[in-house]
């Protein structure tokens, strides 16, 4: 097929019902001697031909006035040959108001090159009216709105009065029906409800089957498929999960001496609390008696887990009100960890049950850790803690320092002290295994007093050294945040390395900020009114509401680096990322991203608005000396 006939081709084939793609219509034909001979203007003959035979009405509009249009549409609306021509839609529209409305309507979607569709009835040269399907499109998609418009109407009144033929048919039948099978109807209600029993019954049976039938938690069964669906998702993304054991001291008791009817309130009320603890995607489940388990999926690890094993250990301590009765148990919980302790579910429950029932051996309150050892080992864990001690009066705590970069500049903003320990036999020890050690040990107290110290210190250093310093960000934990001497600690620390507040910025978690609200709204204000800039960490974790974020004096947030991680092949993370980004903005918060590691995160995040980073992909946590390097001198 010669390439002009093959144009024509593929034009011609856009007029039809179903094109997305109208074609680009001259207003007028020039003369063959104009276009190049007698093959154009065969060319140009057969796509006249083409336009004014074509089966549905085609007309070309410039300013809602047309310019051309063929045969089928001037038959189709009744009117001579070329008398539509410089005439305006209006003369096809049913009434004036709906013209109005049609041009906003298809302005809006041809405003943006995309094609416009309706169906609506339009009017004859006679007044009388057909329905009609109506197509538009503008001829130049990159121009919409300078250039002309092609419309395509389909007349479907064979359609719609078939339609409307068959519904009032339908109407009919179904009041005869009505009309003179009344005892059909009542007995076809009755069989509704009857279904409607049957299927409340089985959905019954089903949630009995799934779920335990006082607390109306997740049973054994449906723990295990939990389970086993958290162990797929995060060996296919890299991420851990955590199974949580906890049993309840001197229940046995209360059940024996107060019946079992106290007791079934008592662990209704526990359960209720548990649930309260965890976000709505983490599984609690009851195996029975007074065992429940937890299951947090898409941790990176230990630290991830010993907040809220502590949390849930403080809750169900808590003493409760039964019978006009005060009651009180004691939670003991056990912790294991894919990938560390095991990699099913069978295996996991049975790990955490077993740190469990060593806590309760030992005598220990609160939580543990599966050792994932013998004895021997356990006797290990016991002298590390001893060291763990010891470790800040032997000065084996030491903090290095990650970077923190300003995106829209380049430019170092900030650091984030984080603790390193340096042990004299084992060398580093991983903080993913101290730290949890020094949350269930008490120690955490101690340690954040010495890392906010330490880091202020270290602030003083550099400006001693005649270095631009930039701010430190410390970590609190939930325990630490909470302590009664905080407030009094950080003034200490303050006056006593004559660190200028603004330079220090304190961190908390998200799931600590929504926490006991008026303590913590109280605790954040007089630290806010130091001049001490407050940041959310792993922001989007713990499920806070606008409504209570921004009652708080917080001056950042930090995106988790789980959604970080993932935001450019993981729709869902994408979403939340611009998501947390955009709610910064609205709120007048600075947004940094943790954990960026590929330069696809960073025009990422520079799209949508992020003000800062940190990550692999800026710069590794250093020590304080080398970390120093990167600071300039005040210009």
């Amino acid at each position: 097929m010669p390439q002009a006939r093959r144009l024509l081709h593929n034009r011609a084939q856009s007029c039809w019902p179903m094109s997305t793609d109208p074609p680009r219509l001259p207003q007028s034909f020039p003369p063959a001697e104009a276009q190049g001979g007698a093959a154009l203007q065969q060319t140009l003959l057969e796509y006249q031909a083409i336009f004014d035979h074509a089966p549905v009405g085609v007309a070309v509009t410039r300013g809602r006035r047309i310019q051309r249009a063929n045969r089928r549409f001037e038959q189709m609306f009744g009117w001579p040959r070329g008398a539509l021509t410089d005439r305006t839609g209006e003369s096809v529209w049913t009434t004036p108001e709906d013209y109005a409305e049609i041009g906003r309507l298809a302005a809006r979607t041809l405003a943006r090159g995309q094609p416009f569709e309706v169906e609506r009835p339009m009017r004859r040269r006679d007044g009388s009216t057909f329905w009609a399907r109506v197509r538009a499109m503008p001829i130049d998609p990159a121009h919409p709105r300078d250039g002309p418009t092609v419309w395509i109407i389909e007349d479907i009144s064979a359609y719609r009065q078939a339609l409307d033929a068959l519904q009032r048919a339908q109407r009919e039948l179904e009041q005869r029906v009505q009309e003179r099978t009344e005892a059909l109807s009542l007995a076809y209600a009755q069989l509704r409800r009857e279904i409607e029993e049957r299927e409340s019954a089985e959905s019954q049976v089903r949630h009995l089957a799934e779920h335990d039938p006082l607390t109306g938690l997740p049973n054994r069964r449906q723990l295990e498929l939990r389970l086993a669906e958290a162990l797929r998702e995060a060996a296919a993304r890299g991420r851990g999960v955590a199974v949580v054991f906890m049993n309840l001291e001197r229940f046995k008791t209360i059940n024996d001496s107060l019946g079992h009817v106290a007791g079934d309130r008592l662990l209704q009320q526990v359960a209720r609390r548990i649930r309260q603890c965890v976000p709505a995607r983490d599984t609690v489940a009851r195996l029975g008696g007074d065992e429940f388990v937890l299951v947090l999926p898409d941790i990176a690890g230990a630290e991830d887990v010993a907040p809220v094993a502590a949390r849930v250990a403080d809750e169900v301590a808590r003493p409760y009100e039964v019978d006009a009765q005060e009651l009180r148990v004691t939670p003991t919980l056990g912790i294991s960890l894919y990938p560390d302790h095991g990699d099913t579910p069978e295996l996991l429950l049975a790990q955490a049950a077993a740190a469990m029932y060593q806590a309760r051996a030992e005598g220990r309150r609160g939580y543990q850790f599966f050792s994932g050892r013998t004895d021997a080992s356990s006797s290990q864990r016991l002298r590390l803690e001893n060291d763990l001690h010891r470790a800040i009066e032997r000065g084996e705590l030491v903090l290095h320092y990650q970077p923190r970069y300003e995106l829209a500049t380049g430019a170092l903003c900030a650091c984030e002290a984080l603790l390193r320990w340096q042990h004299p036999q084992r060398g580093e020890v991983s903080p993913t295994e101290f730290v949890p050690l020094a949350e269930e040990s008490g120690l955490i107290a101690p340690i954040g007093a010495w890392v906010l110290r330490e880091a202020c210190r270290q602030l003083q250093r550099w400006q001693a050294q005649g270095l631009d310093v930039r701010p430190v960000s410390v970590n609190l934990s939930a325990r630490q945040f909470r302590h009664q001497e905080l407030l009094s600690m950080v003034h200490a620390v303050l006056d006593e390395t004559g660190v200028a507040p603004h330079l220090l910025e304190l961190e908390i978690t998200e799931t600590t900020l929504m926490h006991n609200t008026g303590e913590t709204l109280s605790i954040l204000g007089q630290l806010h009114a130091l001049g001490i800039r407050i940041s959310v960490d792993d922001f989007g974790t713990g499920y806070s509401s606008l409504a209570y974020l921004k009652r708080f004096p917080v001056d950042m947030l930090k995106i988790d680096r789980s959604f970080v991680h993932d935001l450019c092949t993981d729709d869902d993370d994408a979403i939340i990322v611009s998501a947390i980004i955009g709610l910064a903005r609205s709120l007048q918060l600075r947004v940094v991203a943790e954990g960026v590691e590929t330069p696809e995160q960073v025009d990422f995040l520079k799209q949508r608005g992020c003000d800062e980073a940190q990550g692999f992909l800026f710069g590794v946590p250093l020590p304080a000396g080398r970390f120093g390097a990167l600071l300039g001198r005040p210009a």
